[in-house]
């Protein structure tokens, strides 16, 4: 249920390069701090830029001006994909082979999420949980942002059961979303 390694990497520095630029750009980091400085900086420090390109959208049209001529197609693709992140409380119903099944109570919508480089199940030790974080397309498939918070709150039977009946619904309905 989580990328390959290869496809960890990729995402893993194209997120990070664009994160970097965001810190630059909106003052967050200091602009001494090199790019390597910022990979072994505090997760708070990455949270803040990723907080800050959540409310700034646009700084991601500005980050592929500026490097249009450096990024490669697939890093384009990719960030492209950024443009259609989801924000939410997620409900991270269960983890199956391929993907965990999130759902957004916001919407009743099922989505089949993978992980990045750690399973979900090595973050919760039960299921169903709710979570904040971000979604988004990546190579076809779907992935979180490596950015999650546990709101501490899990679901009792009654509430799993009827989710459960929901995501049966939902996947013989073939309303379980794999891409945006």
């Amino acid at each position: 249920m989580t990328l390959t390694d290869l496809e960890y990497r990729v995402f893993l520095k194209t997120h990070l390069e664009f994160l970097f630029f965001v810190g630059k750009e909106s003052k967050i980091i200091d602009k001494k701090m090199d790019f390597m400085g910022f990979t072994f900086a505090d997760l708070k420090i990455k949270s803040k830029c990723r907080d800050h390109f959540l409310k700034n959208k646009g700084i991601l049209d500005d980050y592929l001006k500026a490097y249009s001529n450096k990024l490669t197609d697939e890093e384009v693709s990719i960030l492209s994909g950024f443009k259609k992140i989801i924000t939410s409380d997620f409900i991270i119903f269960k983890c199956l082979t391929n993907n965990a099944i999130f759902i957004d109570p916001n919407n009743d919508r099922f989505y089949a999420v993978k992980a990045l480089g750690d399973r979900f199940d090595h973050f919760f030790n039960r299921f169903p949980v709710l979570v904040t974080t971000s979604i988004l397309p990546f190579n076809k498939q779907i992935v979180y942002d490596g950015f999650m918070m546990h709101q501490g709150i899990y679901f009792g039977s009654g509430m799993k059961a009827m989710m459960n009946e929901n995501y049966k619904k939902a996947k013989k309905n073939h309303e379980i979303l794999t891409s945006f």
